[in-house]
C-alpha cells in the first residue's frame, strides 16, 4: 500500500539553543600512479605533518603506509592500474583541518588530480536538539515521513547510544542519525549527528560539484536536499536543521566528466606516444587546426 504523504509543519518552534554545523567526516579516493602535472602530491604534504610507517595492506593492495595522524595510503607493487588509494577518517580529517587542509581544499586537490572518489561521509552535528534516533525510528516504523527510503533500522550501540539507519548500507547512499556524545563517551552533552554516506558514483559526483563551488554552501544544499529526499520528518528541530536552499545529485553529469577524463587520460597520452614513436611533430598543429574547425561547426549548429 502506498504511504500517504505527511504535512511538514512550518510554524513549529525549534529548541532555543539549537546549533548545527557541517563537516566532511570520511574521504576515500584513488589516484593514478602517474597523476600528471596537475596532480597534488599528497605524500609530500602528509610527510610534512607526521611520520609514516608501513602497515598491513587491505582491499587487494599489497603495500600500505599509515601516517601518525591516521591517513592511510595503499598501492600494489606490480598492479599499477590499481592506482594509489587514500583513506582519510574523521579524526584524520579533523587533524588536517586544524593543520590548514580543510575538506574543500582536499576535495579540490582530488579533482585536480582526476582522482576517483570512492566514498564520502558528510556530517551535520546537531547540538541541543529534541529529536532522537529512537524518535526517528518510531516515525519511520509508523510511516510518518516523506521520502523515497523504503528501509530503516535501529541499533543500540555498545557505548549506550542508539543509531537509526535510513536506507541500506549496501546501497550507494544512505544516512544514519546517532548519539555522537554517547559514542564519544561525553556525559551531560546533547550532541546528535546526521551522517550522509555517499559511495561510488554519488561520491564522485558530489566531489566534483563541491570542488566547482568556492564555498561550502553547495555542500550544505546537496546534503540537505539528499537527506530530505530520502526521509523527511515533522519535528521542529529536524525542520530547523534542514531548512533552507536544497540541491540534489544528478548523476548524468558524471558522463560529461568521464568524457573529459577520457580525453585527458587516454587521447593525450596516445598522441604523445604517436609523436614520440613517429617523430611527426606536425600532428599537434594539425590537431589544433582540426579542433578549431570542429569547434566552429558546433557553434554554427547551436546558432
Amino acid at each position: 500500500m502506498r504511504r500517504k504523504k505527511i504535512k511538514i509543519a512550518s510554524d513549529l518552534q525549534p529548541s532555543p539553543n539549537l546549533e548545527t554545523g557541517l563537516s566532511i567526516d570520511w574521504l576515500a579516493f584513488t589516484i593514478k600512479r602517474t597523476g600528471g602535472q596537475n596532480a597534488f602530491n599528497f605524500v609530500a604534504a602528509f610527510d610534512d605533518l607526521g611520520i609514516r610507517k608501513e602497515v598491513k595492506s587491505m582491499h587487494g593492495y599489497n603495500r600500505a603506509y599509515r601516517w601518525s595522524f591516521g591517513a592511510l595510503m595503499l598501492w600494489h607493487d606490480s598492479k599499477e592500474a590499481m592506482g594509489v588509494h587514500f583513506i582519510l577518517s574523521g579524526s584524520c580529517l579533523r587533524f588536517l583541518h586544524n593543520a590548514g587542509f580543510d575538506g574543500l581544499f582536499l576535495i579540490k586537490r582530488c579533482t585536480s588530480s582526476f582522482a576517483k572518489v570512492t566514498m564520502i561521509h558528510i556530517a551535520m552535528d546537531v547540538i541541543n536538539g529534541n529529536f532522537t534516533p529512537n524518535d526517528m525510528y518510531l516515525m519511520m516504523k509508523a510511516k510518518q515521513y516523506n521520502g523515497t527510503a523504503h528501509t530503516g533500522s535501529r541499533i543500540e550501540n555498545l557505548y549506550g547510544g542508539e543509531t537509526c539507519y535510513v536506507g541500506s548500507w549496501h546501497s550507494l547512499r544512505f544516512y544514519r542519525f546517532y548519539d555522537k556524545a554517547a559514542e564519544q563517551m561525553i556525559e551531560g552533552f546533547n550532541w546528535k549527528r546526521i551522517e550522509l554516506v555517499l559511495k561510488s558514483d554519488y561520491a564522485q559526483e558530489f566531489a566534483y560539484r563541491f570542488a566547482g563551488d568556492e564555498t561550502i554552501s553547495k555542500a550544505v544544499e546537496i546534503f540537505k536536499g539528499t537527506v530530505r529526499k530520502m526521509a523527511d520528518f515533522n519535528n521542529s528541530d529536524w525542520i530547523a536543521a534542514l531548512t533552507g536552499e536544497t540541491d540534489t545529485l544528478k548523476l548524468p553529469q558524471h558522463k560529461e566528466r568521464k568524457t573529459r577524463e577520457w580525453l585527458l587520460a587516454q587521447v593525450v597520452p596516445a598522441m604523445a606516444r604517436y609523436v614520440f614513436e613517429t617523430g611527426d611533430e606536425k600532428l599537434l598543429a594539425d590537431f589544433a587546426a582540426e579542433y578549431e574547425n570542429a569547434y566552429q561547426k558546433v557553434v554554427d549548429n547551436v546558432r
